[in-house]
């Protein structure tokens, strides 16, 4: 029966069992049954399994079932992000703000898409509603900290220096905030400072091969060559 498959799903689905969960719900469906919660969640746990074609088709029918749903929205411009479809996950993120204007996550989905398609300006204002929104929190961390990628695509980088600083304060161990900060104060000349960054990122996380790279390049700029020697040597021992 699809009612005992739809049941079985939800709990599976609510104990993160994601692969059994999505075919207890392609079962149910195969019996003819679809509602908007199976697809949404369906979509869900396709999008944590890093099925993400597949995710964005759930949404679709979820969407078909109740176009005034902003999660689903959002969800569906998250899954779009991921498969570089950009300009979707925009649309589909102001679908969902349409609706629901006060969800600071979804202020940061469009500002990603909107980063992408290389409109950074329009990125940074949506990054900055989303920290009017919720400043503190991972919500909160993540907008200050793509906040300031966005700024640092515009040149402005002591804007983005603050901005990772603002990450950094919601949470000092955030490695791709002080790698980020690092990049910044580089492009500043500040290399100094930019490898006591670089060297915080591989305290926090020791195999975080971007940091390795760039403290190479840091290094490099100061013409510290035996240190940029071992940290590029590092940094491709870990996959760069």
């Amino acid at each position: 029966m699809p009612e005992d498959e739809n049941a079985k799903a939800e709990i599976l689905y609510a104990q993160g069992n994601y692969e059994e969960a999505v075919l207890a719900w392609e079962k149910a469906e195969g019996a003819g049954a679809r509602s908007f919660a199976q697809c949404f969640k369906k979509g869900i746990a396709l999008r944590k399994l890093g099925r993400y074609d597949e995710a964005a088709a759930a949404l679709e029918k979820a969407l078909l079932l109740d176009p005034k749903n902003a999660d689903a929205w959002r969800a569906h411009a998250l899954a779009c992000s991921q498969l570089d479809r950009n300009a979707e996950a925009a649309a589909s993120s102001e679908k969902a703000l349409a609706l629901d204007p006060y969800n600071a996550r979804t202020w940061i989905v469009r500002g990603f898409a909107l980063h992408q398609l290389g409109q950074y300006e329009k990125a940074v204002e949506s990054y900055a509603r989303a920290i009017e929104l919720n400043p503190i929190g991972a919500d909160g961390r993540r907008a200050w900290n793509n906040r300031g990628a966005a700024l640092d695509n515009l040149h402005r980088h002591e804007d983005a220096i603050e901005s990772y600083e603002e990450a950094l304060l919601i949470d000092p161990f955030d490695i791709y905030a002080w790698n980020n900060k690092g990049v910044a104060l580089g492009v500043l000349a500040r290399h100094e400072e930019a490898i006591s960054c670089f060297l915080k990122a591989i305290e926090i996380e020791p195999e975080y091969a971007t940091a390795w790279k760039n403290l190479g390049l840091a290094y490099q700029s100061l013409h510290r060559d035996r240190e940029a020697e071992e940290a590029f040597i590092r940094a491709k021992e870990l996959g760069l």
